[in-house]
């Protein structure tokens, strides 16, 4: 009898390999579980600090377009009595108006190394407006309307990205189409 309990209360080496082999698996489907779980918040984050980080540009650029003025002759680079011109520069387009306060603003892009920013020029001035942690990949502007019988609309088209974020850079493309208020 001492003999068939000794049995019993022993495994064998099969069973210690499978028990092992369970427990290695179990443990590595929830270690990629867990990966995949952070792997995802960091993109998540990332992407809302994007969206942060452009929703300034966008209300000031939204307001600002929206007030524009006709040009009476002020502004080079506007024909006179119209409101919007686009051009370019080597990093893409730039859009120029005459402002609420006649002041001439462009707006393009510039490079300060690796970092692409979003610039508005108001009369001699200039300064960043796009955070210097995203870069701004390509900026457009379509102008439509302008008629006698429409009302004007730029179109914003931009793609950008968060800098130093490795995998998780969350590039986001971004439309919008703002009409000036203009009507005299």
């Amino acid at each position: 009898m001492k003999n068939i309990s000794r049995q019993l209360a022993a495994f064998s080496l099969i069973e210690v390999l499978v028990s092992v082999s369970l427990f290695s698996v179990i443990i590595l489907s929830t270690t990629q579980i867990f990966k995949m779980v952070i792997d995802s918040q960091r993109s998540a984050i990332a992407t809302q600090n994007v969206q942060e980080s452009l929703k300034y540009f966008l209300e000031v650029t939204g307001k600002e377009i929206r007030m524009a003025q006709k040009n009476a002759g002020d502004c080079p680079g506007i024909p006179d009595d119209e409101i919007y011109a686009v051009g370019s520069n080597a990093y893409g387009d730039t859009l120029t108006f005459k402002n609420y306060y006649q002041e001439c603003v462009t707006y393009s892009l510039d490079q300060s190394g690796e970092e692409q920013r979003f610039v508005i020029q108001r009369d001699a001035i200039s300064d960043f407006i796009s955070p210097a942690k995203i870069r701004i990949d390509r900026l457009t502007f379509v102008l439509s309307g302008g008629a006698a019988t429409t009302q004007p609309a730029v179109t914003l088209n931009l793609r950008a990205h968060a800098l130093r974020q490795g995998e998780f850079k969350s590039q986001m493309d971004i439309q919008t189409t703002m009409t000036s208020r203009y009507y005299k």
